[in-house]
């Protein structure tokens, strides 16, 4: 059945919902809520076609902000015409309970959800505050803000300045001592360590929370 001009408007839009309903099949989340805004040029007015073609550049993107689509006809008279969509999308995304500085280590009493629009957003939503626990903010968050893993890093199991366990082994013995720890370190990275009874610095390994170990006596 020919597509009237009045249907235009209600097919682009219809395609502009299936693209979101993939899109949000992609992500496993529900959408709290959905607005899209259409733009189509006059001179459709006067058009018919039985099959219209909706397309975009970068389809592998969703379509969220300002989008621009091409509409094309074959039958039964060949027109190719362009309409705009202003889309929003509201989802759950975890943000900030209150301002959070750098440095401060996530626990649940800093985060909280809340429904946003993600057209400007895209990259790095988190939907789960639970993954964040334990993770510690590389730069200041304000609140109401979305927490999202490029502002965060990994919690340091051995901070810089940070008094240590410093353990010694070798065949048939293991001793330990305090030091202070000179750099930051992630579990099974070498980093300097000062042994706090000798005051000599030395290269010790990142074994646990406040822990760090040497082969060399």
């Amino acid at each position: 059945m020919p597509v009237a001009a009045a249907d235009i408007e209600a097919q682009l839009r219809s395609h502009i919902e299936q693209e979101l309903a993939l899109y949000l099949q992609q992500l496993g989340m529900p959408a709290q809520q959905q607005d899209i805004q259409l733009t189509l040029p006059g001179g459709l007015s006067g058009n018919q076609c039985d099959n219209l073609q909706v397309s975009r550049r970068q389809q592998q993107e969703p379509p969220l902000g300002r989008v621009s689509y091409t509409l094309s006809c074959d039958s039964p008279q060949r027109w190719q015409s362009r309409a705009t969509a202003k889309v929003a999308l509201w989802l759950n995304l975890v943000v900030a309970s209150r301002t959070l500085e750098r440095d401060e280590i996530l626990d649940d009493t800093m985060l909280t959800t809340q429904s946003l629009d993600i057209a400007t957003l895209r990259h790095g939503l988190e939907f789960d505050s639970s993954a964040l626990l334990g993770m510690t903010v590389k730069r200041r968050i304000d609140a109401g803000s979305p927490v999202s893993r490029h502002l965060l890093q990994q919690a340091w199991p051995v901070q810089k300045g940070a008094q240590v366990t410093l353990q010694f082994s070798g065949d048939g013995f293991a001793v330990s001592t305090k030091g202070l720890a000179l750099s930051n370190g992630q579990l099974g990275e070498k980093i300097s360590v000062q042994n706090l009874s000798s005051g000599k610095v030395i290269d010790a390994v990142v074994v646990g929370e406040d822990l760090v170990e040497t082969g060399n006596k």
